[in-house]
Formats: structure tokens, C-alpha cells, sequence
């Protein structure tokens, strides 16, 4: 197993890419290898809707990414990964700290064929809050 530590100076939370949006909501990769990737965020109140739960879309994002990084886990720290399809639901509201894990269902025959992927956000006592699947590509780096 492959767990990602953190350095003062890396610039990705440990996605491996600069995802601006990510950094931007406090989200980072705590675990990543070729099985799964575990994604948290900072709780903070600009991210809690008006009943002070976190917002579906910090939610969703998480979903989304936490695939990204379990393909990541498979084809390279530092490859760039688009999301082609994605359908998520929600469960239970995240009332309090939560882990986002993504998964590698099926393997693309490349490194840049489509791979399907499912994330699941689970609150701390295990509870499912939602659950995303979806399709995604790694892009090759542009030279």
C-alpha cells in the first residue's frame, strides 16, 4: 500500500496535478495506491449549506476526484485524469467528519482507454452519505 505524505511544499494536496479547485476547498489525497484512493476535507462553515451539513457540491466534487485519484493509483501519480460520465446520489447528509473512497471497477486496455470508477462518501460511524460512479480517461501530457 502506497499512503501519500504530505510535504510543506507540495502545491497538489497530493492528487499529483494541480487541481485548483481542490486545493481552493481544503480537499486532499491521505491514501493512494493501486486498489483505491482516500480523499478528506478541512470541515469549515463556508462549505456547510443552511443547515450546517456539507454542501452536496463539496460532496460531489469529492466524489468525482476520489476517482480520478484511484486511477491515478493505477497509471501514474502525476497524469491528468477527465471525467467522460458520472451519475451520483445521495444517501445521508454529512453532519460531521466523512472519508471519500474511489475505486477502480474496470481498468481501461491502456493507459488512456476509459476506466469506470465508483466513490463512496462514509461518515466516521461508517454511514453511507452518497455514492458517485463513473467513467474517466487519463490524458496524456502535452509535449
Amino acid at each position: 500500500m502506497r499512503v501519500i505524505e504530505q510535504a510543506s511544499d507540495d502545491n497538489t494536496n497530493g492528487f499529483g496535478v494541480l487541481i485548483p479547485f481542490a486545493k481552493y476547498l481544503g480537499l486532499h489525497v491521505s491514501e493512494q495506491n493501486a486498489q483505491h484512493a482516500l480523499l478528506r476535507v478541512d470541515r469549515k462553515p463556508e462549505l456547510l449549506n443552511s443547515w450546517g451539513v456539507m454542501t452536496g457540491g463539496v460532496i460531489m466534487t469529492m466524489l468525482d476526484l476520489a476517482m480520478g485519484a484511484a486511477v491515478r493509483g493505477q497509471v501514474g501519480h502525476t497524469v491528468s485524469v477527465a471525467t467522460l460520465d458520472i451519475s451520483m446520489a445521495f444517501m445521508n447528509p454529512a453532519r460531521g467528519d466523512f472519508v471519500v473512497e474511489g475505486r477502480v471497477l474496470k481498468a481501461g486496455k491502456t493507459a488512456t482507454s476509459a476506466f469506470f470508477g465508483e466513490a463512496e462518501a462514509r461518515g466516521s460511524d461508517g454511514t453511507l452519505i452518497a455514492k458517485g460512479i463513473g467513467t474517466l480517461k487519463p490524458v496524456p501530457e502535452k509535449k
